[in-house]
């Protein structure tokens, strides 16, 4: 009988040990969505549409964001040419935003700003914000503010939109970093 309860008790402890081996190398469960860095890229366009010179721009954007549950933070770098003023823009800084996640229509509002600097007959520096609605993670339409230190069109309200899609995510799918 002590045979038995040797080999017994030597299984259940070579047992214990492999398990917790085992649970050592798992991720932890978690219920929902794991946070991930995201690179998002795209154009954007619209127009000036109040103070100073009246015009359209066009451009592109880019941003990087850690996306945790239902919301998100990060940072943005846009460039347009803004053909009212005949110059070009440059604004930078960082975003936030709030995700309402859904099957059908996933819809998103956020806030950013920051610097801006235009490049024109003279270059003028400035502050930016920017509130933005996005619709299915891609398509947002956004009203701008931009306050400028030049003698002329030192004021700028921009309505917009702008196409982004996500490119890889820099440090690996749903990492936690």
């Amino acid at each position: 009988m002590r045979g038995k309860t040797g080999v017994t008790v030597g299984a259940v402890i070579a047992a214990s040990v492999m398990a917790r081996t085992a649970a050592a190398d798992d991720p932890p469960f978690t219920i929902g969505a794991r946070p991930v860095w995201f690179v998002t890229a795209g154009a954007t366009a619209g127009g000036t549409v109040a103070t100073g010179a009246r015009g359209g721009f066009v451009g592109g954007e880019v941003s990087l964001s850690r996306t945790v549950e239902a919301h998100y933070l990060g940072l943005y770098v846009d460039a347009y040419r803004d053909f009212g003023v005949d110059g070009t823009y440059l604004t930078f800084g960082p975003e936030i935003g709030w995700i309402r996640r859904a099957r059908f229509l996933p819809l998103s509002i956020g806030v950013d700003g920051g610097g801006a600097i235009r490049f024109a007959d003279e270059r003028a520096l400035g502050a930016t914000g920017r509130v933005f609605f996005v619709a299915a993670g891609t398509f947002a339409v956004f009203a701008r503010y931009a306050y400028l230190d030049a003698a002329e069109d030192d004021h700028v309200v921009q309505l917009g939109v702008t196409v982004k899609f996500p490119l890889a995510p820099p440090f690996g799918p749903a990492t936690r970093r």
